[in-house]
């Protein structure tokens, strides 16, 4: 039998795409440690830990996680474009808020944070490795999620993101080298 506990959305998370509603389930065991897969549910890890509720903490290893979100995007954004090609677009809100997700995930934890998204422009401001108009951009998609050129410009964040992610990982590994020898 699974234990599933009713959170508060906290203060850090909440944005009305996400969670309309102040409070959601989860399963708290599925969230003990890594499952090797990235659930759909929005910041599940995020939602426990600033319930105080101790799980895993992804982001203290994010860049170890980064592929895995990346892959994840790949498969919503064939689904999309699909479903935009084929003129579907009242389908296409649940994908993006997912792409959305995973897009924001992937930027905190690459920087070690959870995600916040009550205040995402303030605390980006500080991270290195970002694409540029990051904000801007970002506050556009949120603003009409289920928007063609919102699509259009997250698959063009992710992309650039992804070059950020390679020269992030290129130079650790350089780093750690250098500390090792």
């Amino acid at each position: 039998m699974t234990q599933s506990i009713s959170l508060k959305v906290p203060e850090e998370l909440d944005h009305p795409l996400f969670f309309p509603e102040k409070e959601t389930i989860l399963e708290k065991k599925r969230y003990a440690g890594w499952s090797g897969t990235i659930p759909f549910e929005a910041f599940p890890y995020e939602l426990l830990y600033y319930n105080n509720v101790e799980v895993y903490a992804p982001w203290t290893k994010g860049a170890m996680h980064i592929n895995e979100l990346l892959e994840k995007w790949k498969e919503i954004d064939s689904e999309c474009s699909l479903l935009f090609s084929e003129r579907k677009v009242g389908q296409t809100l649940g994908l993006m808020k997912q792409g959305i997700g995973l897009f924001l995930t992937a930027v905190f934890w690459m920087h070690g944070k959870p995600v916040v998204l009550s205040d995402f422009r303030a605390k980006m401001e500080s991270f290195t490795n970002i694409p540029v108009n990051l904000i801007e951009r970002l506050s556009f998609i949120l603003a009409k999620p289920a928007f063609f050129h919102s699509y259009r410009q997250l698959s063009e964040l992710f992309r650039e993101f992804e070059k950020q992610y390679v020269k992030f990982m290129i130079k650790n590994k350089k780093s750690q080298k250098k500390r090792l020898s």
